[in-house]
């Protein structure tokens, strides 16, 4: 087959929906497919799978970055040639309900498609935008051979809305094998844990909780450490709250093998997010590289820390209740061993060898 990718977010940026899309199309590309990817321009030359085309334009909404796209008409057409003269059999559109650039790509390739909504939609009240989202769903929905949901949480939204047919749950798959290359396999640090967030600094994401937090940890624990890498409009806040504490450093967004240390190297990843997460790739990561997570308990971050995992989760935005998970954990050496070993299993389910074959089977059924 030959596979086309479309993503309203640029490759070049770090992200879960990159991720995926990438180690989709290298276990297709090993598994003698061809994938070709269509995604805005970023920052940095693409690689050279990747046809970029059109315009990006940055808003903040729901507490959360989001981009705008846009092709012209001649873009269009001639990524369109690029395609057909290729031979392309069948797309995978990712978030397609982001305007604009997936739709236009896709509207004219008009080929067999699979469809996945990364995103759960915010709740609590009229939103026009929510609105407006779940419309673009259901178009969409009435309009592809199937549509894919990482999760639970995004399902039961389609379901309230009455979506027919439902979507499946299909969770997104990344390849693990440098994570777990990275994992070394260290003692827990009992006297000094080294606890690390990586991510967007935006309120949505919920770092501020963590440092509402580390005044209880610092106390219960003196000599641990907090890492916040990322940036965000929050930064400059978040600065100022941790300047009293020297226990705590800022790093700018690392590179992907720079990523992949700093997590391997930690005792903990505390993942904090309030709401918003379809699924937990981040929270993958940092299992496979050996390190525990403690998340909050959104509805995406509990479908993958779900069983003996639930003992990682704390309430979202309660500061005191992920501190009390923070100190128990890092203060426990035989309890955090043996999450950490049921990390690795779980975490090894969602690899793209074990999920890959099951995304090959939804493009052939949307060709048959």
């Amino acid at each position: 087959m030959k596979i086309v990718h479309i993503t309203p977010y640029a490759m070049t940026r770090p992200g879960g929906v990159q991720s995926h899309i990438r180690a989709l199309a290298g276990w297709c590309g090993a598994a003698g497919h061809e994938v070709r990817i269509v995604a805005p321009p970023g920052e940095g030359d693409a690689a050279p799978d990747v046809l970029t085309l059109g315009r990006v334009r940055n808003i903040s909404v729901h507490g959360t970055r989001f981009e705008l796209t846009r092709a012209t008409r001649a873009e269009i057409s001639a990524a369109v040639e690029t395609l057909q003269d290729w031979g392309a059999d069948v797309v995978h559109l990712h978030t397609p309900w982001t305007p604009l650039l997936p739709w236009q790509v896709w509207r004219a390739l008009n080929l067999p498609t699979v469809a996945t909504f990364h995103a759960t939609l915010p709740e609590g009240g009229f939103d026009p935008l929510t609105w407006a989202l779940g419309k673009a769903g259901d178009y969409f929905n009435a309009r592809v051979s199937r549509v894919v949901v990482p999760s639970r949480a995004p399902l039961d939204q389609w379901q309230r809305r009455g979506a027919a047919p439902l979507p499946l749950i299909l969770p997104p798959t990344i390849d693990l094998s440098d994570w777990r290359a990275a994992k070394r396999d260290m003692p827990l640090r009992r006297d000094a844990p080294q606890i690390v967030y990586m991510g967007r600094l935006e309120e949505r994401k919920g770092v501020q909780v963590l440092l509402e937090a580390w005044p209880e940890v610092a106390a219960a624990l003196p000599g641990a450490t907090l890492t916040i890498a990322g940036s965000g409009a929050l930064e400059a806040d978040l600065r100022n709250r941790a300047a009293p504490f020297p226990s705590i450093r800022f790093l700018p967004p690392p590179d992907a093998t720079a990523a992949r240390a700093l997590i391997a190297g930690a005792d903990l990843f505390v993942a904090p997010a309030r709401g918003g997460e379809s699924f937990g790739l981040v929270l993958i990561e940092a299992m496979s590289a050996g390190t525990v997570p403690i998340a909050a308990q959104n509805a995406g971050y509990a479908s993958v820390l779900s069983g003996e995992g639930t003992a990682l989760l704390a309430p979202p935005g309660n500061a005191s209740a992920l501190a009390e998970r923070i100190i128990a954990l890092a203060s426990d050496p035989v309890e955090h061993t043996r999450l950490r070993d049921w990390c690795a299993t779980r975490a090894a389910e969602f690899d793209v060898s074990a999920l890959g074959p099951d995304y090959l089977s939804l493009y052939r059924a949307a060709l048959a």
